[in-house]
């Protein structure tokens, strides 16, 4: 009750600082934009049903990923299990994702809770970086770590990266999930426990090459305040982000409707949109580290979702349409 009483207050405030919205008209994609897809796409087999996937699905897949401006692909590898390993192997769908699809970036995405996993144990740390190290060697671009709930300077966490990123050089992607903002990039006592301060970010962009922020399940229940939340988050990422050399930030906008925490007509795509673009168009320039939005996750994608997308994202409109 606390966090979401103070996330009220944040957001209530933060709408009157909020730029007026952009204008309807204007896009701020890249073409370069991020998203989960899951585990099937790296076994090659159904996760319910243990068939091959089909090659038809394949195909439709990186159709639906091209013609929506996604580069960014962040495929279910893991979990991480407690000794740093994953239990899987690649199979021929993997492959032939690579193969057809040399234009997109694939980064392993490697999921795990802290309550499984001793980000302080050095062993721990080792096989994570012998992980990422397979993961190269089967042919991904890079790893995008998504531990949660990842608290503060949570212990071992910056030596993870480090380690990480001293093992496999600046050629691969180190890219991670991260918890939303403190307010300001303050984040004292209590607050620690569900923000991160502007310190740990930074610290944590100097070791990796793109941050992700999950700018869902945030308990709110107005879409007013929401889209300030997101305005706020995104404001700051990029002025942090864009201070690191070399550094680049997504913003995870959400198109899932089974969260415990979240009303999905609060925190969807289109508000979640709006937010991002508010921010993007209070800077004079657009910000050079700034990669696109992040969508999760294709699995729980509706048609009536990619059509929000296209028009609240890619057209630059608040207003939904109901046409394919």
């Amino acid at each position: 009750m606390l966090r979401k009483a103070f996330l009220l207050f944040l957001a209530a405030s933060l709408v009157l600082l909020a730029p007026p919205a952009p204008p309807p008209s204007r896009s701020f994609d890249t073409g370069r934009n991020g998203i989960w897809i899951g585990h099937q796409w790296y076994t090659g087999r159904n996760v319910r049903t243990g068939r091959p996937v089909p090659a038809a699905e394949r195909r439709a897949l990186l159709r639906r990923l091209r013609a929506n401006g996604f580069r960014n692909i962040y495929l279910h590898a893991g979990p991480l299990l407690p000794d740093g390993s994953v239990h899987d192997l690649p199979g021929p769908e993997f492959r032939a994702l690579l193969r057809e699809a040399p234009d997109l970036v694939f980064l392993a995405w490697l999921g795990g809770g802290t309550h499984r996993l001793d980000l302080a144990s050095e062993r721990f740390r080792r096989n994570t970086v012998a992980t990422a190290i397979r993961m190269r060697d089967e042919g991904f671009h890079g790893i995008h770590l998504d531990i949660e709930p990842l608290p503060d300077r949570h212990p071992g966490y910056l030596k993870l990266l480090r380690d990480l990123r001293t093992a496999m050089g600046r050629d691969f992607i180190l890219s991670h999930a991260t918890r939303r903002a403190g307010p300001f990039g303050f984040a004292p006592g209590w607050m620690k426990r569900w923000f991160w301060s502007e310190r740990f970010y930074r610290d944590a962009m100097a070791l990796t090459d793109q941050t992700v922020l999950m700018a869902y399940d945030t308990t709110l229940d107005s879409e007013l305040l929401y889209t300030g939340f997101v305005h706020h988050e995104t404001k700051l990422l990029l002025d942090w982000g864009c201070k690191t050399p070399g550094h680049r930030v997504l913003i995870g906008i959400p198109s899932f409707e089974d969260s415990a925490v979240s009303n999905p007509k609060v925190e969807n795509i289109p508000n979640a949109a709006h937010g991002v673009r508010a921010a993007l168009a209070g800077f004079k320039d657009a910000p050079a580290c700034f990669e696109g939005v992040a969508l999760y996750a294709e699995w729980v994608t509706s048609p009536g979702e990619w059509r929000q997308l296209r028009r609240s994202w890619h057209r630059g409109s608040d207003q939904v349409s109901s046409s394919p």
